[in-house]
């Protein structure tokens, strides 16, 4: 499921729901962008570092690999902002 800045991301549970579609774990993730920011990013998380915790107490899944390139699908939704109008 391609993502883009405006993607909802909703979690139920341990199920994520994106753009309408559910999916389970196992996740994988590929993200694009500056590897160092990245890293950095995903280091500076409160929110990774929490899950990390558990990583190291439950023995969950963890795993960051780096590659020189991907091949991920093009984006098919929509690009359309909304945004509320206020009733007058």
């Amino acid at each position: 499921q391609r993502l883009i800045s405006t993607s909802a991301v909703r979690c139920v549970g341990n199920t994520l729901i994106l753009q309408g579609q559910v999916y389970s774990p196992p996740y994988k993730v590929t993200a694009v962008g500056d590897r160092g920011r990245l890293r950095a990013a995903l280091a500076a998380s409160p929110a990774i570092r929490n899950y990390r915790s558990y990583v190291d107490a439950y023995g969950l899944g963890w795993k960051v690999d780096q590659h020189d390139t991907v091949t991920l699908p093009g984006y098919s939704g929509t690009v359309d902002l909304h945004q509320a109008q206020p009733i007058e």
